[in-house]
């Protein structure tokens, strides 16, 4: 990632305010003392500015751009560094002009790392740290820091010269310089990379401007008592040219292609110098010990080391090669072996012809059992003389596409074997070159066996899918995301829709709606498709309703939904097989209302045979034992016999009288027409206790609010046929009723402590289990017809009986009913 051009905006107007900050002190500052001082500090930060945008370049960059970056911020932080020196010794510590200054070393050093960048470039690009560079840069550095010793750091030279010195300096850097700018510009010309180009380029340009900014001192030098001039402007126009160099950088990061590295420059450099080196740096060192042996003998101790840790370095990246070398023919042995192994006895027939002669060089095992050709049979031979090819046009044809395409794959062909067998195989073969020859590799892969699975799936893919197409069970295959991707015939005569309609759909897509049997839609995601998608789980046998927008007709269906899932257990679709079970649907709709008119038509004849048994017969019962007392009364002609005959007669009236009535209640009670369903049960309660002996725990909410009346004749039913199985079958001597009532339904339990129903009525006789089936299934169908539910939870600690029967029953927009 390159600088933004908010960054390099912001690095530009700081060089050029330093730049302006400059000429306003050379223009303005009458004092010289001041202009001097002020000059050499922004000549210190003009460079160090160039040097910190230089590092931030840098970080930018990567690989061998990287590199170089590095190298031009390390030369200006050394050229800053004897910049403060200079301004030190000239404004703080005045030190004599013609004395040696430590800044003098720095600025014949600064460009060390400059000459780094003309070396050879690293074989590899690399963001970690070169440390062979490293010690080239310190290797240089030191064979440059004891030629300037030699040269110019002798105090009895500078004692005997004097000013002269100071020239010599100034001249040695101009040519060093100008050295530098032709190294950059012949680096520029010889590289292909854009981006080196343009980088080696701009620090000719940098080079040129510093050699040209040497020479004016040596037109104009300074007189005492120093001040800023022009010729600190063009001191600082170089490293104001680096700020520029660095904030305009644009060129986008490439790929920087490995340029051809000379052997000799690669043998100079790796071997050359660093033997070459210490010796110049021992014979340099000879004059400086003269007079400064210190200087002399660490130059000297610095140059042997670098050089021998530059040769340990060598020796060990040898080292490294040697042993990837190594390692590589190992691996060339190892891959050679495991190559031979797998020609010989791999599973496919193997061999190797000549080009254009045809006749096989070498064979794999395989192709021998394949062919029955052996090994020495095979060998200088051809395809079309063993008669491998059952039809040699086929063959002629594969070798004409293989010699002009140089590979061919999976073509197959009929092979004939040596006992004429023909195998359906695949040929597939490329041109290589053996020792310098074109030949031909050539794989055959035996097929037969598999075409034939292919051809037995195949056959049986067609009877399963006429079998799906022509079955009257609808199937249809959804998607992951539900959609359609398959319909039978039955699915869509079922749902009068088309498969090129359908496909690609939802149900939702194509406005099916669907609906329970209760009547309440079933939304999209839970639909048996989407539903089996989501949880993975399948569905058995449930039944559904369908219908379109704005029409009355009803497609009843039934089925099932089953996931299909891949190799890693994740869920690809689902498959749907469903029956129409419309007509079905209506007979029991059908049978239905006729149970509930029954039952309907049951509890009025019941109504009006209780009325009749009260109002009729019972009081005509009355009337003759009313009549009985008269006659006793009235006469006393009757003998003792007669008295007795007509006092036993008028008690059996009074029972039959008593069992007329309980029998109408029991028909039908007027208390449930008149009081409600509460006063109806405490009634039915406190009889049935009398005549059973069982006890009964009534727990009835008071005022307890009338139900219709159809609601309450059914609760009042289940708790009659409840205490009737209790009497006769469970011999519990005390049972509970309870009544419970809320805004959305209303629940009656009837529960006992007796020896329950077990799990079947088998241990029951003939008789009394048909009687309690048909009283079961009685109430049931009394809760079917009013919404309602009935369960039965029975064990050998009792039986409970609990009828649910909501207060509001929604009927459905399908046209059909909830089932009540």
């Amino acid at each position: 990632m390159l600088p933004s051009p908010k960054s390099s905006g912001l690095a530009l107007s700081v060089a050029g305010l330093l730049a302006v900050l400059l000429l306003l002190v050379v223009v303005a500052i009458p004092s010289p003392s001041l202009s001097f001082l002020l000059s050499d500090l922004l000549q210190c930060a003009i460079a160090l500015w160039a040097a910190c945008y230089a590092v931030f370049v840098a970080r930018h960059a990567t690989g061998y751009l990287r590199q170089l970056w590095i190298l031009l911020a390390a030369a200006l932080f050394i050229l800053t560094t004897a910049q403060m020196l200079e301004t030190y010794y000239q404004n703080v510590a005045p030190t004599p002009e013609v004395s040696p200054w430590p800044s003098d070393v720095l600025f014949f050093l600064w460009v060390t790392p400059a000459v780094i960048m003309l070396l050879p470039r690293p074989a590899e690009d690399s963001d970690v740290v070169d440390w062979q560079q490293v010690l080239d840069f310190a290797q240089v550095g030191i064979v440059a820091l004891t030629a300037y010793l030699y040269f110019f750091y002798v105090p009895s030279r500078w004692e005997a010269e004097g000013q002269q010195m100071v020239l010599k300096i100034l001249q040695l850097q101009i040519f060093r310089d100008a050295l530098l700018a032709a190294g950059f510009a012949a680096r520029a010309a010889t590289v292909s990379a854009p981006s080196l180009r343009g980088f080696f380029g701009r620090m000719a340009s940098l080079f040129f401007l510093a050699s040209a900014s040497g020479i004016v001192p040596l037109l104009h030098p300074k007189t005492f008592p120093f001040r800023a001039d022009w010729g600190d402007i063009a001191w600082s126009a170089p490293y104001l040219f680096a700020a520029v160099f660095a904030a305009t950088w644009r060129q986008e990061h490439q790929h920087i292609p490995q340029g051809h590295r000379s052997p000799l420059r690669a043998m100079i450099v790796s071997q050359v110098l660093p033997i070459v080196t210490p010796l110049l740096v021992l014979l340099m060192g000879r004059r400086i010990a003269a007079e400064q042996v210190t200087l002399a003998w660490i130059a000297v101790t610095a140059s042997f080391l670098l050089s021998a840790g530059r040769l340990a370095l060598t020796n060990e990246k040898q080292r490294r090669v040697a042993d990837a070398l190594r390692q590589t023919e190992r691996a060339l042995r190892h891959s050679e072996r495991m190559f031979f192994t797998a020609f010989r006895s791999g599973p496919d027939a193997v061999g190797i012809s000549a080009i254009p002669g045809g006749h096989f060089l070498e064979v794999n095992d395989s192709f021998t059992r394949l062919t029955g050709y052996s090994h020495e049979e095979t060998l200088g031979r051809t395809a079309l003389e063993l008669n491998l090819w059952k039809d040699p046009s086929e063959r002629a044809r594969v070798m004409a596409k293989l010699q002009e395409e140089r590979e061919v794959r999976e073509e197959e062909f009929l092979c004939q074997t040596k006992s004429g067998e023909t195998r359906t195989c695949q040929f597939s073969g490329m041109l290589v070159d053996v020792d310098g020859e074109p030949c031909a590799l050539v794989i055959v892969r035996d097929i037969t066996a598999r075409k034939q699975a292919e051809d037995a799936l195949r056959a049986s893919e067609e009877r399963f899918r006429t079998l799906v197409r022509e079955m009257d069970v609808g199937v249809t295959l959804h998607g992951p995301h539900a959609e359609i991707q398959f319909a039978n015939q039955a699915a869509q005569k079922m749902f009068e829709i088309q498969l090129k309609e359908a496909q690609g759909k939802t149900t939702a897509e194509l406005d099916l709606i669907s609906f329970r049997e209760d009547g309440t839609e079933i939304p999209f995601p839970m639909r048996p498709a989407p539903r089996t998608i989501r949880t993975g789980q399948s569905i058995k046998d449930e039944v559904i309703g369908w219908r379109r927008p704005g029409l009355d007709n009803v497609l009843w269906t039934q089925g099932n939904v089953v996931p299909l899932l891949n190799r890693e257990g994740n869920i690809t679709g689902v498959i749907s097989t469903f029956t129409d079970i419309t007509e079905r649907r209506r007979a029991e709709d059908a049978l239905h209302q006729l149970s509930t008119r029954l039952l309907q038509l049951q509890d009025e004849e019941r109504r009006r045979l209780g009325r009749e048994l009260h109002d009729s017969l019972a009081q005509t019962v009355l009337a003759v034992n009313l009549n009985l007392a008269q006659a006793l009364q009235s006469s006393d002609s009757f003998s003792e016999r007669s008295r007795h005959a007509l006092a036993e007669g008028r008690r059996l009236l009074q029972e039959m009288s008593q069992e007329i009535r309980t029998l109408s209640y029991l028909l039908h009670p007027p208390l449930l027409d008149e009081l409600g369903l509460v006063s109806a049960i405490k009634e039915y309660a406190d009889g049935f206790s009398q005549r059973s002996g069982i006890a009964l725990d009534l727990d009835l909410p008071d005022g307890f609010g009338r139900l219709p009346q159809d609601t309450e004749t059914a609760l009042f039913r289940i708790v009659q046929e409840s205490l009737s199985n209790i009497q006769r079958h469970s011999g519990s001597e005390a049972a509970r009723i309870s009544l419970r009532g809320g805004a959305a339904n209303v629940e009656l339990e009837v529960s006992d402590q007796g020896k329950g129903m077990g799990d079947s009525t088998g241990d029951l006789g003939i008789g009394r289990r048909a009687r309690l089936g048909v009283g079961i299934l009685g109430m049931r169908e009394r809760m079917t017809q009013l919404g309602g539910k009935l369960d039965i939870n029975s064990g050998p600690s009792g039986t409970t009986v609990r009828a649910t029967i909501p207060l509001r029953a929604e009927v459905s927009d399908a046209g059909s009913y909830p089932r009540r």
